[in-house]
């Protein structure tokens, strides 16, 4: 494992080594825990052909898949200082923790969304504009959402039928602060641990659960020290791609448009590709040996009953304002 890790970063340090001048006008480190392999990493290589071609070579692109440069968490922070990297594609928890951006953590309330249609109409029509706003601020230029999807609990022990349960596991939780107090609510003891530990910490027995979805759990590996996968569906996490705001305002006029133009282009195509994979991934889970879990309605009120605290809880740092309206967005869409 340590040789694994000193290789990845000396392998992402050799990449990182200046461009000549006449290789490219601009460069573009775009940083991620995305696995190779994964609709995330075919989407991501298919904007940096994009925007190779529309730039006409002018803005060189390289990407840093799985972690290679880090957690989540650490990346955003680089991005933010003008470190190694120019952009990337994050959890909004991540980049709500990162740069401190509150509001980010609005969509991943746990059992917000009852669909995804739900999530869709929330994030694009009540929190992009104003979040967009919050993050430049930050030094942050939002682009478009990604999807990272459906959390559910990965667990080693058994199942998931009850809160009682779900306590029985150590958790491994992001570095979030709605995630820490879900499972505050919930009874559970969770540690904050980053992307790049936690396969180990689970393999150790350091946690045995978490929480994250089909895709990234299966793409990661985590889900191989697990045995069951209960879909809870509990919280919603949408992803973020995120430049740098100060690369970005580098750029001469006629560039400006490529990135302008990724939201219209990509967003639609990666909720898609992401999705359409759902019922193909659980069959692989089972494939694998794991139990897939669907818990009920009845099993789940307990859980919702729970947590409805920590909207109270966070409503004012989140931005009570913000937070109302996409309630009352909700609301006015379930009464249609």
């Amino acid at each position: 494992m340590l040789r694994s890790r000193f290789f990845g970063a000396l392998l992402a340090a050799l990449l990182l080594l200046p461009l000549s001048a006449s290789a490219a006008d601009f460069t573009m480190n775009f940083g991620t825990v995305a696995p190779a392999g994964t609709p995330w990493a075919d989407q991501l290589e298919g904007i940096k052909q994009q925007i190779e071609s529309k730039s006409e070579g002018r803005i060189k692109v390289r990407l840093f898949l799985g972690g290679v440069m880090g957690g989540e968490v650490e990346m955003v922070r680089d991005i933010m200082e003008g470190g190694r990297l120019q952009a990337g594609g994050f959890s909004t928890a991540a980049v709500a923790t990162g740069a401190n951006v509150p509001a980010l953590q609005i969509p991943e309330l746990p059992f917000l969304f009852n669909d995804l249609a739900e999530a869709d109409h929330v994030l694009d029509t009540v929190l992009y504009a104003p979040i967009k706003k919050k993050m430049k601020r930050r030094g942050l230029l939002l682009s478009m959402w990604a999807e990272n999807g459906w959390r559910s609990f990965y667990t080693k022990n058994k199942e998931i039928h009850t809160l009682a349960d779900l306590a029985e596991h150590k958790m491994r939780t992001q570095e979030s602060k709605v995630h820490k107090k879900m499972y505050d609510a919930l009874g559970v003891q969770a540690e904050p641990i980053p992307t790049p530990e936690v396969l180990d910490a689970l393999t150790r027995g350091t946690v045995d659960g978490f929480d994250n979805t089909s895709l990234f759990g299966q793409a990661s590996g985590w889900f191989e020290p697990t045995k069951f996968y209960t879909l809870s569906r509990h919280i919603y996490q949408p992803a973020a791609i995120v430049f740098s705001q100060s690369w970005y305002d580098s750029l001469p006029d006629d560039l400006k448009p490529i990135i302008d133009g990724l939201q219209a282009s990509e967003q639609a195509k990666g909720r898609k590709g992401v999705r359409d994979l759902e019922s193909e991934l659980l069959a692989n889970f089972k494939e694998f040996g794991m139990t897939v879990y669907e818990p009920t309605a009845a099993e789940l009120a307990p859980f919702k009953a729970a947590v409805q605290p920590v909207y109270a809880e966070l409503r004012d740092e989140m931005g009570a304002e913000l937070v109302d309206a996409v309630l009352a967005a909700l609301t006015a869409r379930r009464a249609q």
